[in-house]
């Protein structure tokens, strides 16, 4: 079985899955500069919820040589002020508005492959644990070429569609059960998948085919929830979220073993998970949050 670590350590391993980009929206909440498709480092360092200084180190340090060169390989340069105003257009006023900072001797961006391969290299970011976890998984199913699992996915499309339009409408209505319970739906046809291959692997019973899951759903919240009210220190908003699942479920979530690659929220059974997903959204609409647009389901 793969852990997280190996894709600190194996590049060929990264280069397995460098091109999975789409697991960077399913997990963290990711702002890209318009019309580029790149983010700036200070983008980057918000999304991974790191000091810039952190990301600064990869392309700075002689030391990160290696690292540098891998993601110069996805599309990491440097480019100059007029490059990147050029680039953004008529948009660049509105955004320097709205507090984005360009310095005149230009700066890197990183397209999603680059941002992708950061996830895999930075060692203490919740989010790119999580990202690890997620990639691995990929690989692994990828690798036992289960033309059953395309076939299933076919054949259900279509109601697991049903159910995420019905998510989306209780989420506008402000229907919190009715969410959980579409969860719930979207969670017993990722069972029913499993079941039906009689599949015995931990790591794929966990994280399987389900397109929207409870713990994005956490994950994505509280990372907004801590850029509003701790600026933007990710684990103050997730202690914050421990104590009220403690105090509102007398679950100590802290107090349970998991592995390394894993975070917490990977602990919590299916329940468990659909219950602190629904403190979380409460959480985040009395902090004035649009838990809608910050879940892009519309």
């Amino acid at each position: 079985m793969l852990e997280g670590n190996e894709l600190l350590e194996q590049k060929e391993l990264r280069e397995k899955a460098i091109s999975r980009i789409e697991v960077l929206d399913k997990v963290g909440d990711l702002l890209l500069l318009p019309n580029t498709e790149k983010a700036t480092t200070t983008q980057v360092a918000t999304y991974y919820g790191v000091d810039r200084g952190v990301i600064e180190n990869y392309y700075k340090l002689s030391k990160y040589q290696y690292i540098k060169e891998e993601l110069e390989s996805d599309g990491m340069k440097l480019y100059s002020y007029s490059e990147i105003t050029n680039e953004i257009g008529n948009n660049f006023k509105t955004l320097q508005d709205n507090g984005l900072k360009i310095p005149t001797r230009g700066t890197y961006l990183f397209p999603k492959r680059a941002i992708l391969r950061m996830g895999m290299l930075l060692r203490d970011s919740l989010i790119a644990k999580e990202i690890r976890t997620r990639l691995l998984d990929v690989i692994q199913d990828v690798e036992k070429e289960s033309p059953q699992i395309i076939h299933n996915v076919v054949q259900e499309i279509s109601e697991e569609k049903q159910i995420m339009l019905d998510r989306i409408t209780a989420e506008m209505d402000g229907n919190y059960d009715k969410v959980c319970e579409c969860n719930a739906k979207l969670f017993a046809l990722k069972n029913k998948r499993i079941k039906e291959l009689e599949v015995t692997n931990d790591i794929i019973i966990t994280n399987a085919l389900t397109i929207m899951e409870s713990r994005d759903v956490i994950n994505r919240l509280v990372r907004n929830i801590s850029m509003k009210e701790y600026n933007g220190m990710f684990g103050m908003a997730y202690g914050e979220l421990y104590t009220k699942v403690n105090y509102k479920l007398g679950i100590n979530i802290k107090a349970r073993d998991k592995k390394k690659s894993e975070s917490y929220l990977h602990t919590l059974t299916q329940d468990e998970t659909y219950k602190v997903e629904k403190i979380v959204r409460s959480w985040a609409v009395k902090l004035g949050l649009n838990v809608e647009h910050l879940l892009k389901l519309a």
